[in-house]
């Protein structure tokens, strides 16, 4: 992976938490560990490609499932 990636997919991890963070009206080391706990981290990274080319209420909603799943 080359370092630009590896920063574009730590900025777009940050900016989904900062998002659900907001949507949820908890804090941001709340929603770190609820995402590593459920391993969402991992899920936003590997799907990165589909992810990051939608609207914030679409990856909103994927995370939502993912942790309704997981």
């Amino acid at each position: 992976m080359k370092r630009t990636d590896l920063y574009s997919k730590i900025e777009f991890v940050a900016f989904c938490i900062e998002q659900y963070k907001h949507t949820i009206q908890r804090d941001g080391s709340y929603i770190y560990n609820l995402f590593e706990k459920h391993g969402v981290i991992s899920f936003l990274i590997d799907n990165y490609e589909i992810l990051h080319t939608q609207n914030a209420q679409s990856i909103q909603h994927e995370i939502e499932q993912y942790i309704k799943n997981h």
